[in-house]
């Protein structure tokens, strides 16, 4: 009897261990920046004399399982005189956001940044994720190009009449980084709609998909590691970030990628590209501002 305990408790605190990290992992995920418009208008957080930044989008904006950018946008030298919300939520399509745009325009904002793309396009570039997606399987119209499209254009038009904020749309990131692999022919249709809706709404395009594609072309490594097996790396990610501690960047090296950690989120170096390009777009408001 004493035998058969002795055998039988490594098994039952190894799944008590294994039920701890699942929580663990879900609650982290699901916690929001801490500078969300909900916290922003609930706490009243405007900070006097600052020009208010909203940055709207997905897992890349929300920043717990890729480089919060958001956050090293608002630390650099040419940001500090703004202040910047994070409305970046896990797992979010164009649609979503388009859904909770309401709380963005409450704030006020006097620039919005927008960069949704990655987990409608998921649908074709990684079924494997999107059938684990709940808000993609929630959303009533199938993601699609067209369908992504109609979205982006309403939240575009949205924030043109019913703010007086300057708005900027980021360019997808690449996904993973074999440049000539379906995954990322199909990103550059999804930046493709991106650039004409920037166009057609009179808004401005970061070419920040560019940036990461000339990086990459100068290292020499436009035939890296594809886009495959993604919900697999991604919870082996999740778990050596959240549960492990490994940083962005270790996670990043071990799977053999440059600029992304598991194929579809950022480290700090292309984290640290995308700040870059917040910070260019508001500098360029001040010239047009001063002149």
């Amino acid at each position: 009897m004493d035998f058969m305990l002795f055998g039988t408790l490594p098994l039952l605190l190894l799944v008590v261990a294994g039920v701890i990290v699942f929580y663990q992992r879900k609650n982290k995920l699901k916690q929001l920046p801490a500078n969300n418009p909900e916290a922003f208008l609930k706490n009243g957080m405007r900070h006097e004399g600052k020009k208010l930044v909203a940055v709207i989008g997905g897992d890349v904006v929300h920043g717990n399982i890729s480089y919060n950018f958001v956050e090293d946008a608002s630390k650099r030298k040419g940001c500090v005189d703004y202040q910047f919300i994070n409305d970046g939520v896990n797992g979010s399509t164009a649609f979503d956001v388009l859904q909770r745009l309401d709380r963005v325009i409450a704030c006020h904002p006097d620039f919005v940044i927008i960069m949704v793309g990655l987990n409608d396009a998921s649908a074709k570039i990684a079924p494997d994720i999107a059938k684990r997606n709940i808000k993609i399987q929630e959303q009533f119209e199938k993601p699609s190009l067209l369908v992504y499209e109609k979205n982006l254009a309403q939240i575009v038009n949205r924030l043109k009449t019913e703010t007086t904020a300057k708005v900027a749309l980021l360019s997808l990131p690449v996904a993973g980084e074999n440049l000539f692999s379906k995954a990322n022919k199909e990103i550059d249709q999804y930046n493709e709609v991106i650039k004409k809706i920037a166009e057609i709404s009179n808004v401005s395009y970061l070419p920040f998909n560019e940036k990461l594609k000339a990086y990459l072309k100068g290292k020499g490594h436009t035939r890296g590691r594809s886009l495959k097996n993604g919900s697999k790396m991604l919870e082996k990610a999740i778990i050596q970030h959240f549960v492990y501690g490994y940083s962005l960047d270790r996670i990043a090296q071990q799977n053999g990628f440059l600029l992304l950690t598991d194929g579809m989120h950022l480290n700090s170096t292309s984290g640290m590209m995308a700040a870059h390009q917040i910070e260019l777009f508001l500098k360029k408001n001040e010239l047009k501002a001063i002149q």
